[in-house]
């Protein structure tokens, strides 16, 4: 088992609880501090939602859909990264994902080496603004 790496808590949003915990256990195995929300209103209604420093989130969710909760956070006083995934792929889910301003947009099921050097990367630029 990897170190745990400080400071680095993300959130992982999907209503599949499989994924969710399919992530969360991806996440700590590589030393990250993880919380789960089953919805996007979870997270947005957390008190501790500003401690995140990264979200990874479904797009097809019911209620506040991924699209939804990247725009919520963009709000935010200090915006996040926001990973977006799904498993409905289509040139416009991954065309607005861009145009939304998403930090990244992977296909279900997740490439998880891929999906983590990403994290890594993103979480790297954030250290050092």
């Amino acid at each position: 088992m990897k170190a745990k790496r400080p400071s680095a808590v993300i959130g992982v949003v999907d209503d599949d609880e499989s994924v969710r915990m399919g992530l969360t256990s991806m996440l700590r195995a590589e030393g990250w501090s993880s919380v789960a929300f089953s919805s996007a209103k979870e997270l947005l209604t957390d008190k501790q939602r500003f401690k995140l420093k990264l979200v990874i989130t479904d797009i097809q969710m019911p209620d506040i859909d991924g699209f939804g909760l990247l725009a919520s956070i963009k709000l935010w006083q200090r915006p996040i990264p926001v990973i977006c995934i799904t498993a409905y792929v289509t040139e416009e889910v991954s065309g607005r994902a861009a145009a939304d301003g998403a930090a990244g947009f992977f296909a279900k099921p997740v490439d998880d080496e891929r999906l983590l050097a990403l994290i890594a990367d993103l979480l790297a630029k954030g250290r050092r603004s």
